[in-house]
């Protein structure tokens, strides 16, 4: 169940900022919280709560709430809550939060961080109603989390309906929602995982937006009468992933071979029909200027780093997929991507995984030797994206990168504030990135969705979603 609609946070990301940038973590706004400061050192920020806030309940909202909201989330070490965002924010784990009396606290971290305030406008860090929520803890379920499973407890513009695992989930208005009415009285979230299905209903009207809009319906929507594409920066990037432990992948000589052997620009024609964009980048353009090239179409550059990895005669390797993700047009894009390695002597079996959750089972397992991916950092911040996906303590470095260089900068890069310190950390960073290649991109993708044309409103949030309190029909 969507959390963006029910769920309030702290603070929120100030979509007026959006537009042909993408929403950054300096892009913030209040929300339920009427004011914060921070201390000299940038290590503790004093909160101040907005009064007669309430739940759906009628509870007013207190420091206790927030209190009780971070140590739920804290609860559960390997959710993304504890085991990514506050870790990566430097949020101090024993203590994040402070009372000083109903509507003051003090946000407490170890180290400055150029994350601390953005991940408090991630739905998933929003505010739970405790005093609600308390009523149906048991001594098995001390979080009620069977009740939340089904039930909503937040200050958020939305509250839950009804809900039908796997078919749909209505939200209604929360007659307490503290700030402007939304212009929605109702809000249904519809289960439809057939792509060319769920564009059929935005182009015949029957819904007013889509997730996820098939690259193949694309020009189809925008050439509707009903509906448009919405085409919003952003930092997903798509990828072809390697195992680390791959004696051949290993190498960083054969990675740059393989990067070399790729027609980058032939993918976003053909697969992404121009939705797309080459990846050049160690890491996403749209998080961090100048940042070294890689992956220049050089075919012959190719063979002769295969040479010089030992390899002067190719490779056999196995491509795995999922149409899941990166999507239904993933067997057709590692057909492309096994024709190019063709050429330069890499004979690339292709290897479709039917179960999404056998193929994420085996990234996680670390079982594919070579395999197409995505990734999306939900906050958009330069040293949370390598902290993300290459640092060797993070759950979601899938390949098994290891670099203890990489690791030192990623740490240092975490724990200070934006500023030319930091952006100089970063490069040396991103150096050791593009000399290993431990990623090999493909392209960046904007934030594609589905929307009438008359639906007013829609900014595209770099956590993924919109906020359905500023959606309107105009």
């Amino acid at each position: 169940m969507t959390s963006d609609a029910y769920m309030a946070t702290l603070l929120e990301y100030d979509t007026s900022k959006g537009g042909d940038k993408i929403i950054g973590v300096k892009d913030l706004k209040l929300s339920l919280a009427e004011s914060y400061e921070a201390n000299a050192a940038g290590t503790e920020y004093t909160f101040k709560l907005r009064k007669g806030v309430k739940s759906q309940y009628g509870n007013e909202l207190k420091a206790d709430d927030v209190i009780y909201s971070f140590q739920r989330m804290l609860s559960t070490p390997t959710s993304l809550q504890a085991g990514v965002l506050l870790p990566t924010a430097n949020v101090n784990k024993e203590k994040p939060w402070e009372k000083v009396d109903d509507y003051t606290l003090k946000y407490r971290l170890n180290k400055p961080s150029a994350v601390s305030l953005s991940i408090l406008a991630y739905p998933i860090l929003g505010i739970l109603d405790s005093t609600e929520v308390k009523k149906h803890a048991t001594t098995d379920d001390p979080w009620a989390a069977k009740w939340l499973k089904d039930h909503t407890a937040g200050f958020g513009p939305y509250q839950l309906k009804s809900f039908n695992p796997g078919q749909e989930v209505r939200l209604e208005q929360n007659p307490n929602y503290f700030d402007t009415k939304p212009y929605f009285k109702e809000i249904v979230l519809k289960a439809v995982p057939e792509g060319s299905s769920r564009a059929q209903l935005l182009m015949s009207g029957d819904v007013d937006m889509i997730s996820e809009p098939p690259i193949d319906q694309l020009k189809k929507i925008d050439a509707s009468s009903r509906a448009k594409v919405s085409k919003q920066p952003d930092s997903n990037r798509h990828n072809l992933s390697v195992n680390m432990a791959d004696p051949a992948l290993g190498k960083p000589e054969v990675r740059h071979a393989i990067s070399h052997a790729i027609n980058r620009d032939a993918i976003v024609s053909s697969i992404y029909q121009g939705y797309a964009k080459p990846a050049y980048t160690p890491m996403s353009s749209v998080l961090f200027d100048n940042q070294p090239e890689l992956g220049k179409y050089d075919p012959e550059l190719a063979k002769q780093e295969l040479a010089a990895a030992g390899y002067p005669n190719g490779l056999d390797i196995e491509l795995s997929f999922s149409t899941e993700r990166p999507g239904p047009y993933a067997e057709n894009l590692g057909r492309l991507i096994q024709a190019d390695l063709a050429k330069v002597g890499v004979k690339a079996s292709l290897k479709a995984v039917p179960s999404v959750a056998d193929f994420e089972g085996a990234v996680s397992a670390k079982k594919l030797q070579s395999y197409l991916y995505t990734e999306r950092p939900s906050q958009p911040d330069i040293g949370f994206a390598l902290y993300l996906y290459l640092f060797k303590g993070s759950s979601l470095n899938k390949s098994g990168y290891s670099n203890p260089e990489l690791d030192r900068l990623t740490q240092q890069a975490l724990g200070l504030a934006p500023g030319a310190e930091r952006d100089a950390v970063v490069g040396q960073a991103l150096k050791v990135v593009a000399e290993g290649e431990p990623i090999i991109s493909l392209v960046e993708v904007p934030d594609l969705a589905g929307v009438a044309k008359d639906l007013k409103g829609f900014v595209a949030l770099p956590t993924g979603g919109a906020m359905f309190q500023e959606l309107s029909r105009g």
